[in-house]
C-alpha cells in the first residue's frame, strides 16, 4: 500500500504531534521563555486543525477495520470514542482557560494541557495495543 494512505500511519503522526505539544507545554510549565506568547486560543485552534487535517475519526475507523488484528477490533472500537473525547478535552480545557480571561497560559494551565496531551497520546497508542 501507499504509505501516505495507511490510516495507522496517520494516527501515529497525530500521536507525534501530541508528543510535541506536550513537550512544548512542559517547557511553558517550567517557566521557559519560548520567545513568543503561548495562548489557550492556539490549542483551541490547533485541535480543530488537527481534527480537520488528519480526518482522525475516519482514519481511526479505517485503521481498526483494516490494520488492527481481528481479535483486537472489538476492544479498539470501544476505545475509539475515549480517544476522540481525550482530544476534545484538550480543546475544552483551553476554551475554559480562555473564558477565564487568561490570554497567556500560566504554568498550571500549561501543565494541565500537557497532561491532557499525554492522555490523548496514550489513548491513541492503546488503539494499537
Amino acid at each position: 500500500p501507499d504509505l501516505n494512505e495507511v490510516s495507522g500511519l496517520v494516527v501515529l503522526r497525530v500521536a507525534q504531534v501530541a508528543d510535541f505539544q506536550e513537550k512544548l507545554l512542559r517547557e511553558v510549565a517550567k517557566g521557559s521563555d519560548l520567545g513568543v506568547p503561548v495562548t489557550p486560543q492556539q490549542f483551541m485552534f490547533g485541535t480543530e486543525l488537527l481534527l480537520e487535517n488528519s480526518n482522525l475519526d475516519g482514519n481511526i475507523k479505517l485503521m481498526i477495520r483494516e490494520e488492527v488484528p481481528r481479535d483486537r477490533r472489538d476492544e479498539a472500537l470501544k476505545r475509539a470514542p475515549q480517544t476522540m473525547n481525550a482530544l476534545l478535552a484538550i480543546s475544552g480545557a483551553a476554551a475554559r482557560i480562555a473564558d477565564a480571561g487568561r490570554f497567556q497560559l500560566t504554568p498550571d494551565d500549561a501543565r494541565e494541557l500537557a497532561d491532557l496531551y499525554r492522555n490523548f497520546r496514550r489513548e491513541l497508542l492503546l488503539l494499537f495495543a
